[in-house]
């Protein structure tokens, strides 16, 4: 792709996700007594969104930045490596293999869902394809084996505790699903979503180095230089 090509991606992909922000915002899910902490900030696909944003936000800025571009596109493959690629996946395939199971284990039964269905493939979907797409077009350099766990660790760990934090003071699950298993069950529960974070960090690594094992890596904020991309 041409500069003005992947210029124009990242600030589809920057406007995508405002969108989904703000469509949420205005239609989202009515349920009745939700006076509970954290807004739309309890739902994971709400984060998702919102890192989304400031990812390709701060593209947008670094690129304007004339010294130490290197060291800010690690910073930058980096955060895409270990939080936008792996979460975008997580959202996608977590929501929709627990709403084919059973729609209730994520959706609560007394919520209005007041979105559309396409909305839906907005939020849960096309993400997945967006994250396969950069992938493919830019290549990411990675970091260290033991950057790039710790850094998913805590991403999930982060996440799983907010969750709690929720749950000790209102009293509720934010997702339908935890309220039915028990304790033990909980815990095998996050050790897989731990696992299955991880495991797709190693994905997009091997998926960014089979689409580029045959190009010199180097920074790709240098197309970028001097280049609105907000």
């Amino acid at each position: 792709m041409t500069r003005k090509q992947d210029v124009i991606f990242y600030k589809l992909l920057f406007y995508y996700h405002i969108y989904v922000v703000v469509y949420r915002s205005l239609y989202g899910m009515e349920n009745p007594g939700d006076h509970y902490i954290g807004g739309e900030w309890k739902y994971l696909t709400h984060w998702n969104a919102m890192i989304q944003i400031f990812y390709y936000l701060a593209i947008g800025i670094v690129a304007h930045m004339k010294k130490h571009l290197q060291k800010y596109d690690y910073l930058r493959s980096t955060f895409f490596g270990c939080i936008v690629f792996p979460l975008s996946w997580f959202v996608g395939i977590m929501f929709w293999v627990l709403y084919l199971i059973d729609k209730d284990l994520v959706i609560s039964k007394n919520a209005v869902y007041n979105q559309s269905e396409w909305f839906n493939q907005m939020k849960h979907t096309f993400i997945v394809f967006w994250t396969l797409l950069e992938s493919f077009i830019v290549p990411h350099i990675y970091p260290p084996l033991y950057v790039g766990l710790r850094v998913c660790i805590l991403v999930t760990l982060c996440y799983i505790a907010w969750v709690h934090v929720i749950y000790f003071v209102e009293g509720f699950w934010v997702y339908p699903i935890l309220k039915v298993l028990s304790a033990s069950t909980r815990i095998m529960f996050y050790l897989a979503i731990v696992i299955g974070y991880l495991l797709l960090y190693n994905l997009g690594e091997r998926l960014s180095s089979y689409f580029h094992k045959n190009k010199k890596q180097r920074s790709s904020f240098e197309k970028y230089d001097s280049v609105s991309l907000v």
